[in-house]
């Protein structure tokens, strides 16, 4: 009698273990395919059969709120959270739906709330993080993206978003560390641009935006071994980016210039220096593509309202 109620209650379980693990394999690859009015149709037949499963609740949630239905996705992802409170990721979802309702309170509570069920919730951490930086309370958004750059180091907006911070707070040495971090792991993109942008506005210039016929292209400051011409390894990254683009667009021509307080020799050497590697690495560039230029005066970057003076730079953009 007891070994068939044990088994009784765990056939059961097994069978509601296979049910929702269906619901989670459907609901994924409904997710992941972006085929939300699918799901939502899908899962609608569900919801009639079982009006109290979290997991159905929980997709159709997902699903309406892929399709900005804010209001219908609210009502079933509140179920999906009182059936399963103690799912961290039914939480979080259901901060998301109040945010995008416009019931940020409510979406700062449920963020919260998933944090008490999983202090680790990476979802959670990053967006109750962006909460804290709309709402201007700097100090508690800082404190979430730490936790974030923990577990995640390489968080792209905990990484650019800790920059924003330092620059709202006036904190400028870890502003300026701020950015270069970001643009270590994220060097390209429009993000890299505006990283560039604030991180030359404090008069610091380890990266560049440079312009390349239409588009303007992030490179980290071109730099040489001590005395000399010899291009530092840590710059061939950059060169090679110049180098493909050079490549895949032959009409294009470059002008590179060497900026050498009172030493010309050296400032024409290096100039020459790149021309030589990006003819010698890349068969498909031109020598007509590369014009060179070189002066003994520090280069005058302007950036915002300040202008700022480099002794030593290279300076490389698109010939008209």
């Amino acid at each position: 009698m007891i070994f068939r109620n044990i088994f009784g209650v765990s056939f059961l379980a097994i069978l509601l273990t296979g049910c929702v693990v269906k619901q989670m394999v459907t609901g994924e690859y409904y997710l992941q395919t972006e085929k939300y009015a699918d799901g939502a149709r899908a899962f609608r037949q569900e919801i009639l059969k079982a009006p109290r499963s979290p997991e159905t609740n929980y997709y159709m949630g997902r699903f309406l709120l892929a399709e900005k239905k804010h209001a219908d996705a609210l009502k079933h992802l509140q179920k999906a959270v009182r059936y399963r409170p103690s799912n961290a990721e039914y939480h979080f979802w259901l901060g998301v739906a109040y945010g995008a309702s416009g019931k940020h309170v409510l979406e700062r509570k449920s963020y919260e709330k998933a944090l008490s069920c999983n202090p680790r919730h990476l979802q959670s951490l990053i967006y109750l993080g962006h909460w804290h930086l709309e709402q201007k309370k700097y100090h508690s958004s800082l404190t979430n993206y730490r936790k974030v750059l923990e577990i995640w180091p390489e968080c792209p907006s905990a990484l650019y978003n800790r920059g924003m911070i330092m620059r709202a707070l006036n904190r400028t040495p870890e502003e300026r560390q701020a950015w270069k971090e970001y643009l270590a792991h994220y060097p390209a993109g429009p993000m890299a641009r505006r990283a560039v942008i604030n991180l030359n506005r404090l008069g610091d210039f380890a990266y560049r935006n440079h312009i390349f016929g239409h588009r303007t292209v992030t490179l980290k400051k071109i730099r040489f071994n001590s005395f000399s011409p010899d291009i530092s390894k840590t710059s061939f990254a950059s060169l090679d980016l110049v180098g493909e683009i050079l490549s895949n667009a032959n009409t294009l021509s470059i002008h590179v210039i060497a900026y050498q307080k009172n030493n010309e020799k050296l400032a024409k050497a290096r100039a020459q220096s790149i021309k030589k590697y990006l003819l010698a690495r890349f068969s498909k560039v031109r020598s007509s593509q590369i014009q060179l230029s070189w002066f003994t005066a520090p280069e005058k970057i302007t950036s915002g309202k300040k202008t700022f003076i480099e002794e030593e730079s290279i300076n490389i953009f698109s010939s008209p």
